[in-house]
């Protein structure tokens, strides 16, 4: 018989065949009276049922299958019956090894995966059975509310790898998970896995699928699997979680294209997006996870559902859940909140004022609070070498990426699946590896207060660039964030240990949760939002307070720094 390629990925076929069996495609060959074959399926199923069933409707079809609601008579239940579809161009082992598979999946005991009830075959047709769900997709639910809550996404996939960690344990790995395949029941929320059709053996070798048979979804597939190795094991379905877990917290798969081919090279050669590049709602701690399960490489993944499990519960007690987004700092510098005039209660202000942090206390000096805060200045500064660039891309060197750290407080910088630490005040390179964009994620390592809890707002920001070459340079300082912020310094020359608030008398008032004591000097407290008319109030044991008041324009605007000196004849006895 003669053979035809598969429009879409280029696989020989026989010449009759309908769909391929490499990505499921309609090939547009073959018998053209099978195109409408559901009617004739759908009479065939049913005489291979038998009288005891009664089968209803097509409820779903995919690439290699459809699927049924049938009616069990005799039970009085619900089915759903998945049927192979005839016209692909199955061989006999294939075959056979799904039937061995769906024999083992059968054995699956999880009350978050959607069981097979049984197998059978006949009238020309292969098929499995399932309990009906009254229920949606993961895929409708994206489609129709776009990114969910991270409370909502990890009550969702906390379950689904208690229940991959069920399969794993079983020899089992589901290949194909993907926001289609993840079932949420109408009536309780419960998320089900379902769809272990392609699910491989671990264990072997007469289960094993062939090298080069590539089965999965181009959008959640992992690098391995989209290379068809004959070694894929259960960190394949940690990478494809990953890629689910963007979607669901982001709204989009991690790596879109307009082809299967343009996905799968992204998935091979670009490095893992940055979640909360996309949505800075997003904790930290989540993006970094969701980074690690995607990497390229599978030894750098979690290695196994259970290690990922325990990494999103530890993340979720850690720190703050509910980052500040830029959109929202935006809405607050345009509005009032900003901007709120200090209690006319606050010690009277001096005639003159001291330079700050130079001897002298400025607690009183200032000038009346705006009406409006700056603006906000650009989040990343970008400074492109081109004359560099230029020699690099000639000599055919990777870029590198340079990125100079000019605030007092270490920076972590997410780079694909690599994490590493920039000190304050200095600088650190990374050759980029691979082709594509940049696309990396800095955070302030805050300080550590005296209860062992961070000290003052978290911060942090993107570097991107759609074309690296050559030499990338990005400086990191107060106003790359996504808000600005200052940093001050506390120098404490009275006998008493001091009490830090910062913003004092408006409504973004943040103590600082820590305590100066007495001769220190530059003591820093963390990073907080920065308005015109910033203040740092001191308290004394007493109840005394000394206030350093609109403070914006004495900020330094590369470090956000600015000294304070508090000294004991500012706080009246």
């Amino acid at each position: 018989m003669p053979e035809t390629l598969c429009p879409t990925c280029k696989t020989p076929l026989p010449g009759n065949a309908l769909y391929c069996i490499n990505c499921g495609s309609r090939t547009g060959t073959g018998d053209s009276r099978a195109v409408d074959a559901g009617p004739d399926i759908q009479t065939r199923l049913a005489k291979a049922l038998g009288p005891k069933y009664e089968v209803r409707r097509l409820i779903g079809e995919g690439g290699f299958a459809q699927v049924y609601e049938v009616f069990d008579t005799d039970l009085q239940r619900r089915l759903a019956v998945k049927v192979l579809k005839p016209d692909i161009a199955w061989s006999a082992g294939m075959l056979d090894r799904f039937r061995q598979e769906c024999r083992s999946i059968a054995r699956l005991s999880h009350p978050n995966i959607l069981a097979i009830h049984f197998v059978g075959e006949g009238e020309g047709l292969i098929y499995y059975a399932m309990p009906f769900v009254e229920g949606e997709s993961l895929s409708t639910v994206l489609r129709r509310t776009g990114a969910l809550s991270v409370d909502r996404a990890l009550g969702m996939i906390r379950p689904l790898l208690e229940a991959l960690a069920h399969a794993h344990s079983q020899g089992l790995i589901h290949r194909d998970i993907k926001p289609d395949n993840i079932m949420l029941e109408t009536s309780t929320g419960r998320p089900l896995l379902v769809d272990f059709g392609i699910a491989k053996r671990l264990d072997g070798e007469g289960h094993k699928t062939q090298t080069g048979f590539v089965v999965g979804t181009p959008q959640y597939m992992s690098p391995e699997q989209a290379l068809g190795q004959g070694d894929v094991d259960a960190r394949s379905d940690i990478y494809a979680v990953g890629a689910v877990l963007y979607q669901m917290v982001t709204g989009t798969p991690p790596f879109e294209g307009a082809s299967s081919q343009e996905i799968v090279g992204k998935h091979l050669s670009e490095p893992a997006p940055i979640a909360t590049a996309k949505n800075a709602r997003i904790p930290m701690w989540l993006s970094d996870i969701i980074v690690r399960c995607l990497a390229k490489r599978p030894a750098e993944r979690f290695q196994s559902a259970a290690m990922l499990l325990d990494a999103l519960n530890a993340g979720r007690q850690s720190g703050s859940q509910d980052p500040v987004s830029a959109e929202r700092v935006a809405r607050k510098l345009q509005t009032d909140e900003a901007t709120v005039v200090l209690p006319s209660a606050e010690r009277p202000r001096a005639s003159t004022k001291a330079p700050v942090g130079q001897g002298g206390s400025q607690a009183a000096a200032g000038k009346p609070a705006p009406s409006r805060a700056r603006k906000h200045v650009p989040m990343v500064l970008f400074l492109g070498l081109a004359a560099a660039a230029g020699a690099w891309l000639l000599l055919g060197k990777p870029p590198v990426l340079v990125v100079q750290n000019r605030l007092v407080e270490p920076i972590k910088v997410v780079l694909g699946a690599e994490t590493f630490q920039v000190p304050p005040g200095s600088s650190s390179e990374r050759k980029l590896k691979g082709k594509g964009p940049l696309v990396a994620q800095w955070y302030l390592v805050r300080p550590i207060g005296p209860n062992n809890q961070p000290l003052g707002v978290e911060l942090q920001g993107s570097l991107s660039d759609s074309a690296p070459a050559g030499q990338l340079t990005f400086e990191v300082g107060a106003s790359s964030g996504d808000k600005p912020v200052f940093s001050p310094l506390i120098s404490n020359t009275t006998d008493q240990p001091l009490e830090i608030t910062v913003n004092a008398g408006t409504v973004t008032a943040t103590p600082c949760q820590c305590r100066v004591n007495p001769g220190a000097t530059h003591a820093r407290i963390g990073y907080y939002p920065l308005f015109l008319n910033s203040s740092v109030q001191a308290s004394t044991p007493s109840g005394a307070t000394a206030t350093f008041r609109d403070l914006g324009p004495q900020v330094d605007r590369t470090a956000g720094t600015v000294g304070l000196r508090f000294e004991a004849k500012d706080f009246p006895k």
